[in-house]
């Protein structure tokens, strides 16, 4: 990450930009099947009569099932993983610009470590949503934590990017646009 000269490759760019669309689109489907009329949601789909949510009713989840919903959800979880396999696959072949003149050597390190976890958490997050599917709401609660790290990283990542951005203003964001 940086501003200068140099920014990342096109095919880069794309695949970055493709994770962050793909996780926007799986987190909104995801809370969508959460989330009953109030707008509240209740989790897994419980009550609410047939249809409703990812439950069959009795007390089982369908992997698949008639929920359109619940299949776009897995469909992107799958898509999330395989762009990272290639994004990382492209990470370990190809080098990364140098580091941006202007991050200092402590924000080095915070854009280091968000990149990693955010790496990380991108197999993590579809992972356990899937082993939720076919091990029940006892994975729950990692899938959750899963959830908080992801949201705990990007938005120190975010931050230190808009940082640059509007306080230093040094263009750090062109680098990935």
């Amino acid at each position: 990450m940086g501003s200068g000269g140099a920014g990342y490759r096109p095919l880069t760019k794309v695949l970055h930009w493709s994770v962050v669309a793909a996780f926007a689109a799986q987190f909104a489907v995801g809370y969508l099947l959460d989330a009953d009329e109030s707008g509240r949601g209740r989790g897994r789909g419980r009550g609410g009569g047939p249809g409703r949510g990812r439950g069959r009713g009795d007390g089982e989840y369908a992997a698949f099932g008639d929920d359109a919903l619940l299949t776009a959800h897995v469909l992107l979880g799958v898509t999330i993983i395989v762009l990272g396999i290639v994004r990382l696959a492209r990470r370990r072949l190809t080098p990364l610009p140098p580091w941006a003149p202007t991050l200092t050597a402590r924000e080095r390190r915070l854009a280091h470590g968000t990149e990693s976890a955010l790496y990380w958490l991108t197999f993590l997050v579809p992972a356990t949503g899937l082993v939720l599917l076919a091990a029940g709401d006892d994975i729950l609660p990692l899938h959750i934590s899963a959830h908080i790290a992801f949201f705990a990283a990007l938005a120190l990542h975010v931050g230190l990017v808009l940082k640059h951005q509007f306080v230093n203003r040094d263009r750090l964001l062109q680098r990935m646009l």
